[in-house]
C-alpha cells in the first residue's frame, strides 16, 4: 500500500513539472584561459538556477543535475534548455539538507535508472522533528522526460540540517559509493554500528555485497567529516572532504581503512594525533589546506582536448571561490602540482562534470544559506544571474573573436579568504587568538557577533561572562539543544573539542574569547581544564 501511495504522489507531482522548461537558449562566451599550450574559451550555459548541488555527464550527451531545493532536471548544454524531471515530496530543506547526490545507472542505455539521495522529514512519536535521507532508484521515461516509478533502495540514513554529505558514483563493478557526513555527530565516525561519517557500497538493487569488508554492513570505509566530492579514477575512488576550520583533505578511499575524524584533521602531527595514530591505523590524505577552502566537487580528467591538465583531479571549492586542479602523479597516488583559476569571478563553486568531447561544466552554488547568513565572507554575493552553469572548453567555433576576449590566467597565490579583521587575526602571533581564527570564527565570526537567527553571539553574552566551568565543559563537550543568549532563542549543534584540544589550548582560547568578548578576570591554565576534563563524563 505505502508504495503504491508513494507512486501516485509522485505521479501527480510529475504530471505539474514534465512540461516545465527553462534555462538560457545561447551560450555567452565570457573570456579566454590561456595555458601554456592551449587556449581555452570560458562561457555560461545556463543561468537563474536554483542551488544546483550535483551536475554530472549523461549519455545522452545532456548534463542531469539536481537542484537542492528539489528538483532533478536534464539540460541539453548546446542550447542550455533544460527539463525540470521530478520535484521530491517530503524533502527537507534546511542549510546544507535537501537534494545531494546523483548518479545515472552505467548501463543507462537499457537500464535508464537514476539514483537520487536526499533527505526527507520522518517524525516519529518520539521524534517528530526526525530527518533521515534515503537513496532512492527512479525510471526515466525518454518519450515523457520524466522520473516515476520511486524504489527506496537505502533508507533511515539518520539527517540533520548539516553535514549529510554527500557524493554518489558507480564504480565499473557496478556498485553504488555514497559518501555520508557526520551529521554533528562526533562518535559516529568511528562507530561501526552507525551509518553517517562513512563511505557506504551498495548493490545496485540496495542489497549489501558479499564482499564488503565489515561482515553485513554497508561500511566500506570510516572516519569521515562530510565528504563532498567523488570520482573513480586510477582504479582508485578519491574523495573531496571538509575540514572543521582547518585540514580540508582529498583522500584515496579503500576497503576498511579509518581516515581518523574526529581524533584526527589531516594527517597525524599533533600530540593527541599521533598518540590516536600509534594505536589506530590512520589512513592519511594525499593533500589538506589550512585555513580550509571547502573543497566540493570532484571529477578526473584525461582527455586530449587540454594536455595541461591530463592526469588530474578537477576540484571546485566554495569557501575560496575558485576552481582547483590538482596534477596527479603516473600512479595516481599522489598529488604534485596544484593550479587555481577563476578566484572570486563566478563565486562559490558547487560540482564539476567532464562531457565526452572533454568540455568541463562547473555549477555555482551563490543562492544557497552560506552567502546569506555570512556576508562578512563574500562580496556580493549572489549576483545578478546566479546561480549558472560555466563551461570551459578547447573547442573554439570560427566566430569567435579572441582578440575581442578578456584572457585569465592561473592564480599564482591562494587569494584572501575572508575580511580585513579576520586575516589580521590570523598573522597574530598570540596562541589564543590564531587558536579562536582557527576554530571558532568561522561560526561565530572575528568580532564575536555570530551570525543572526543561526549562530549564538559571544561579544556582550551573559554566558561569556557568566560561569567559568561551564565555559570548559561547552568547549569539551560541544551543545544541543535550544538555549537563550542575548534574549535570542538558538538551536544549532556546536561540536566538542575534547578530542582535538589540548588543555592549554582550550585555556588559551577562552582566556581570549573572556578578554575580547567579555569582562576578563583572572587568567584559566591547563590544570583548570584538565580538572573537569579528567571528570567522568570525559573517561
Amino acid at each position: 500500500m505505502k508504495d503504491i501511495r508513494n507512486l501516485l504522489i509522485y505521479a501527480i507531482i510529475i504530471a505539474s513539472y514534465s512540461c516545465k522548461e527553462s534555462g538560457n537558449s545561447i551560450e555567452q562566451v565570457l573570456y579566454q584561459l590561456k595555458l601554456e599550450n592551449s587556449q581555452l574559451l570560458i562561457s555560461e550555459v545556463a543561468t537563474n538556477l536554483v542551488e544546483p548541488w550535483e551536475i554530472t555527464w549523461g549519455p545522452d550527451d545532456h548534463i542531469w543535475f539536481t537542484e537542492h531545493r528539489g528538483y532533478v532536471s536534464r539540460m541539453d548544454p548546446e542550447t542550455g534548455k533544460y527539463q525540470r524531471l521530478l520535484k521530491i515530496p517530503n524533502l527537507h530543506y534546511e542549510r546544507t539538507s535537501g537534494v545531494l547526490g546523483m548518479v545515472l545507472h552505467p548501463d543507462f542505455q537499457t537500464d535508464p535508472y537514476v539514483y537520487v539521495h536526499y533527505t526527507i522529514d520522518d517524525p516519529t512519536p518520539d521524534d517528530p522533528d526526525r530527518i533521515t535521507s534515503e537513496v532512492v532508484r527512479f525510471l526515466y521515461h525518454s518519450e515523457l522526460d520524466t522520473l516515476t516509478h520511486p524504489d527506496t533502495i537505502l533508507a533511515d540514513i539518520p539527517g540533520q540540517p548539516w553535514h549529510n554529505g554527500s557524493r554518489m558514483i558507480i564504480t565499473p563493478d557496478r556498485k553504488i559509493i555514497l559518501a555520508t557526513g557526520d551529521i554533528g555527530d562526533d562518535e559516529a565516525p568511528q562507530d561501526p554500528s552507525k551509518l553517517n561519517g562513512k563511505t557506504l557500497r551498495i548493490n545496485l538493487d540496495g542489497s549489501i555485497p558479499d564482499d564488503n569488508p565489515y561482515e553485513n554492513s554497508y561500511l566500506y570505509s570510516i572516519g569521515h567529516r562530510n565528504a563532498q566530492g567523488l570520482v573513480y579514477a586510477n582504479d582508485r575512488i578519491y574523495s573531496s572532504e571538509h575540514g572543521p576550520n582547518n585540514d580540508d583533505e582529498v583522500n584515496i578511499v579503500k576497503a576498511s581503512q579509518n581516515y581518523g575524524w574526529p581524533d584526527v584533521e589531516g594527517f597525524c602531527d599533533t600530540e593527541h594525533e599521533v598518540e590516536f595514530c600509534g594505536k589506530t591505523k590512520v589512513t592519511e590524505p594525499l593533500t589538506t589546506w589550512t585555513p580550509t577552502i571547502a573543497p566540493s566537487g570532484l571529477d578526473y580528467f584525461n582527455h586530449p582536448s587540454i594536455p595541461e591538465w591530463q592526469n588530474s583531479l578537477i576540484l571546485t571549492s566554495l569557501k575560496a571561490r575558485s576552481l582547483r586542479v590538482l596534477q596527479l602523479s603516473e600512479d595516481g597516488d599522489h598529488i604534485i602540482e596544484e593550479e587555481i583559476y577563476f578566484q572570486k569571478l563566478f563565486g562559490r563553486f558547487r560540482d564539476v562534470c567532464i562531457s565526452s568531447a572533454g568540455d568541463i561544466y562547473l555549477s555555482t552554488s551563490n543562492t544557497d544559506w552560506h552567502p546569506i547568513s555570512q556576508v562578512w565572507m563574500y562580496d556580493n554575493l549572489p549576483r545578478e544571474g546566479d546561480d549558472r552553469i560555466i563551461k570551459i572548453s578547447a573547442n573554439i567555433p570560427p566566430d569567435i573573436d579572441t582578440n575581442k576576449l578578456l584572457t585569465i590566467r592561473a592564480d599564482t597565490a591562494q587569494m584572501q579568504l575572508f575580511d580585513e579583521d579576520y586575516e589580521t587575526m590570523a598573522q597574530d602571533n598570540d596562541l589564543g587568538t590564531s587558536l579562536y581564527v582557527t576554530h571558532c570564527a568561522t561560526c561565530h565570526l572575528p568580532n564575536g557577533t555570530g551570525i543572526p537567527n543561526l549562530i549564538p553571539p559571544l561579544s556582550d553574552s551573559e554566558w561569556i561572562t557568566g560561569d567559568r566551568e561551564r565555559l570548559i565543559e561547552i568547549i569539551l563537550r560541544g551543545i544541543t539543544g535550544k538555549i537563550e543568549v542575548a534574549g535570542q532563542e538558538y538551536n544549532e549543534i556546536m561540536p566538542g573539542f575534547a578530542a582535538l584540544l589540548s588543555d592549554q589550548e582550550i585555556a588559551d582560547i577562552l582566556n581570549f574569547v573572556t578578554a575580547e568578548f567579555g569582562d576578563g578576570g583572572p587568567p584559566l591554565n591547563a590544570d583548570d581544564v584538565y580538572n573537569i576534563r579528567s571528570r567522568a563524563t570525559y573517561e
